[in-house]
């Protein structure tokens, strides 16, 4: 049986969850709020070696690293894929799913800590990250349709996923933080997260992140104050 840890205020965690719930598979969830730096839990740093959220426990042992997950998932479990069947589309799906993670997530959550602590997040940072977003702006265009499914045809895709778990979380942290939402004139986007958020699996997620957030912000609050 496949064991997902982490907690579902994660947005990686549901990277995961949420292709587990599209390829049907079964598995079951073991909550853990890691720590962080020092205060790290030794007993998850035995899983996750970089303290990273999420954890897939199989029968092998333990793997890391969402998109690693994703990979493992797909070639352990082929069937309902997330990736195309060519290997060009495949290049296509992980050229876009890194230009999220690397240009959109990862500099959003630079200022994350900001939003946590309710401070104003200093000039320079906020110049650097709105430069960098931009930039991720700019491939998400180029890469992405938002008539159906972002890599084209009907067929929904590990890219889909990425761009339904990050986008949102993207656009409400520079939002709050930021004053400012790199995404919001991508022609198409709107419409496609509101498609994608009647998909159950993904409202399956919504309502598992919902209830966990008040015990993620608790946990927040105990390592920070």
């Amino acid at each position: 049986m496949l064991v997902l840890h982490g907690c579902s205020s994660s947005n990686y965690y549901n990277v995961v969850k949420l292709a587990l719930l599209e390829k049907q598979l079964q598995f079951v969830e073991s909550v853990v709020y890691p720590g962080a730096g020092e205060r790290y839990r030794d007993d998850y740093l035995d899983h996750s070696p970089l303290g990273k959220l999420p954890c897939l426990q199989t029968d092998e042992g333990y793997l890391s690293e969402s998109r690693c997950i994703v990979e493992y998932l797909e070639r352990a479990h082929p069937e309902r894929p997330l990736y195309p069947a060519e290997a060009f589309g495949v290049g296509k799906l992980l050229e876009l799913t890194q230009s999220i993670d690397l240009y959109l997530e990862l500099p959003a959550r630079r200022v994350l800590p900001y939003l946590f602590a309710g401070k104003q997040v200093p000039d320079r940072l906020a110049n650097d990250v709105k430069a960098t977003l931009a930039q991720g702006t700019r491939a998400l265009a180029h890469h992405a349709r938002f008539e159906a499914f972002v890599l084209g045809g009907d067929q929904l895709t590990a890219a889909d996923i990425a761009v339904a778990i990050h986008a949102p979380a993207v656009r409400y942290i520079t939002t709050k933080v930021l004053s400012y939402d790199p995404l919001a004139e991508l022609p198409g986007l709107v419409e496609y997260l509101a498609r994608m958020e009647q998909r159950p699996t993904i409202q399956r997620v919504r309502k598992d992140q919902a209830e966990d957030r008040p015990k993620f912000f608790a946990h927040i609050k105990q390592l920070f104050g």
